[in-house]
């Protein structure tokens, strides 16, 4: 069963990110690719493919990854975004956690 509520927290999550970085993804094209985590996201998550908390998660990983790898520096308030996703992305109960331990296939398919 779908969870509205957290599908629409989750979006609501991405998009507040990508609204923050939006202006600097047309200046710099290692934002872009952010900008592109966040659609696939998106998309993944209305079509019921992921979880919403499923898809934070994989999101927030994939970022992070970008980040480190293209050696972006995000500023307070993106990396304040950047965690409340981290945060929603977190189960509140032990199952839930350890489901999101074992998560193996989270990177893209292209």
């Amino acid at each position: 069963m779908k969870n509205k509520k957290d599908e629409q927290t989750a979006i609501s999550l991405f998009d507040t990110f990508k609204r923050l970085i939006l202006e600097k993804s047309s200046q710099d094209n290692r934002y872009s690719r952010i900008i592109n985590v966040l659609n696939l996201a998106i998309e993944r998550i209305e079509k019921g493919i992921q979880t919403p908390q499923l898809g934070a998660r994989s999101a927030f990983q994939k970022i992070c990854t970008l980040c480190l790898v293209d050696k972006i520096k995000l500023n307070a308030e993106e990396a304040d975004a950047l965690q409340k996703i981290d945060h929603f992305s977190h189960s509140k109960g032990i199952w839930g956690e350890m489901k999101t331990m074992s998560i193996s296939n989270t990177w893209f398919n292209n």
